[in-house]
């Protein structure tokens, strides 16, 4: 476990829940995970630290290997908040967060901080600002963006034309509702559904170089998710990732690049979905990741700034992920992510090692964020705070 040595996982029962204990090398229980969907509860703790209440989901398209590996980033997310003096527990949902979490008096929002895990319902595919969107209602403190930042980021065309009224440098792109395309004359070109996440709908064939390419592509984009077709001219340069944390006071974590280095086509050089989630596709393998990024002072700078701004602009709250194209050395925006992925893997968690950081301590970087929002009046305990050096422009700034 991160910051925690090696752990063993021992299955029992308690009560009539069947269960996994997690143990430390040393043999202390750190939690009980629940095989019944994740549900934990924590070893309790003296003082009266911050409770933080980790919104997890269900999804009915997971195999039992995906449950291992969410109970594992769950664990770790579990334990290394403790370690950093929080009082944590594990609730995951499935349906509904007003009609399941709302429903137990245990996690009232006057004592619980949430930090939202959540990325949809068990059934229904990119729920998460239908998630936020009853977190508010039901008067949670919670991390990441809030539910008009989450319905932004899940229109990309709106995204667009934020950032360009922004100011924010962005490749040349038009949004199509038709396959008329003929007005489109940069090639190679890059087509994107706007109601998309996580890559989904972006492959190779994601890549036209051609009139007639482009039209099919455009026509099954619009049969395939139902809504408009993002065109923009393809970036064919170096792909940089900028973590962040905050909101008044902003702070990026070392960039991450992208590094296409081993591929030769042209078609090769997109992160697709595949090259992200794929374990037996050779992109998953060949897809290199550099962090931090080998950029000069002066080009992270500039990095760092369009990074900032696009951030502000493009919904994000507590943390995020902007992903950039360089063109003879200029940042082009790509894409913003609110509640970008925070698994062990993650561009934030590898970038905040880079720093030194825990993973626990990553994490309680971003609930200290979100209680700034704490009502108050309401007790919130102690935060532990961290010093930064203005290594990689760490220095926070407004």
């Amino acid at each position: 476990m991160d910051g925690m040595g090696a752990a063993a996982v021992a299955p029992g029962v308690i009560g009539n829940l069947s269960v996994s204990l997690i143990f430390h090398q040393t043999g202390e229980v750190l939690c009980y995970n629940a095989s019944g969907r994740r549900g934990m509860t924590t070893v309790p703790i003296e003082s009266e630290p911050v409770r933080v209440l980790i919104l997890s989901n269900d999804d009915c398209t997971w195999t039992e290997t995906d449950y291992h590996e969410v109970d594992l980033e769950l664990a770790r997310m579990q334990n290394g908040l403790i370690a950093c003096g929080f009082q944590t527990e594990v609730f995951t949902v499935r349906f509904s967060v007003r009609a399941e979490l709302g429903a137990r008096a245990l996690y009232a929002p006057e004592d619980w901080l949430v930090f939202n895990w959540c990325e949809q319902y068990y059934d229904r595919l990119w729920t998460d600002a239908e998630i936020a969107a009853e977190l508010e209602q039901l008067g949670y403190t919670f991390t990441g963006a809030d539910a008009a930042g989450m319905r932004l980021s899940m229109d990309k065309a709106g995204v667009r034309a934020a950032l360009i009224a922004a100011g924010v440098p962005m490749p040349i792109g038009r949004t199509y509702t038709h396959d008329r395309i003929e007005d489109w004359s940069i090639f190679p070109a890059i087509v994107k559904p706007t109601n998309q996440h996580s890559s989904y709908g972006i492959s190779r064939a994601s890549l036209v170089e051609s009139t007639a390419e482009l039209r099919r592509r455009v026509q099954w984009v619009l049969d395939e998710f139902g809504g408009a077709a993002l065109v923009e001219e393809f970036v064919d340069g170096r792909e940089i990732h900028v973590p962040l944390i905050g909101n008044d006071r902003l702070m990026t974590l070392p960039p991450m690049e992208i590094d296409y280095s081993l591929f030769d086509g042209v078609r090769d050089r997109i992160y697709t979905n595949e090259a992200k989630f794929d374990k037996t596709a050779a992109s998953y393998y060949l897809t290199k990741f550099l962090c931090p990024a080998p950029v000069t002072d002066a080009a992270l700078a500039q990095i760092e700034a369009v990074a900032k701004r696009a951030y502000r602009v493009g919904g994000c709250r507590d943390y995020g992920r902007v992903d950039l194209r360089l063109r003879d050395g200029q940042p082009l925006v790509l894409d913003v992510n609110p509640n970008a992925d925070l698994t062990f893997e993650s561009d934030h968690a590898i970038a905040s090692k880079m720093l030194g950081w825990t993973y626990g301590q990553l994490a309680a970087q971003i609930v200290a964020c979100a209680l700034e929002r704490w009502p108050a009046g309401r007790s919130a305990g102690k935060v532990e705070q961290h010093e930064f050096t203005a290594h990689h422009s760490l220095a926070q700034s407004r």
